[in-house]
């Protein structure tokens, strides 16, 4: 399995919330863990943040898993060091590398979190 697992040190999580993208993988996500020996019909699957819907068991089984159930290519986008602690170094892209001022004065929360624009998204409304 081709995995890549994306990094943000200091994302801020109110930026993902808002982002309608925030739910991309989920289905497949939540599959993985509530149906015994699932296995996906679909080749690639990319999470972002989903460490925000699983439990810390669960944060550290998300890549054998993903193995389990049949994925060819997989694409993280996390903070999380549970799911980081799984993962060979050679996966791992660490995005927000800067350092943090030595004065003190810094964000809490970086609002460059990876997530992708929501500009030029149309959402069709079904009555």
């Amino acid at each position: 399995m081709k995995l890549t697992v994306f990094v943000y040190r200091r994302p801020n999580m109110f930026e993902v919330a808002d982002s309608l993208y925030n739910m991309l993988g989920y289905g497949e996500l939540k599959n993985m863990f509530s149906i015994e020996n699932y296995k996906t019909t679909h080749e690639k699957l990319m999470l972002y943040f989903p460490e925000r819907f699983l439990n810390l068991l669960e944060l550290r089984a998300l890549i054998s898993r993903c193995e389990q159930s049949g994925y060819k290519e997989v694409t993280i986008v996390t903070h999380s060091e549970h799911i980081l602690t799984t993962v060979h170094h050679e996966n791992i892209r660490i995005i927000q590398d800067e350092l943090i001022p030595e004065d003190g004065r810094f964000k809490l929360s970086n609002d460059e979190v990876g997530m992708p624009s929501n500009e030029g998204l149309h959402v069709i409304h079904g009555n």
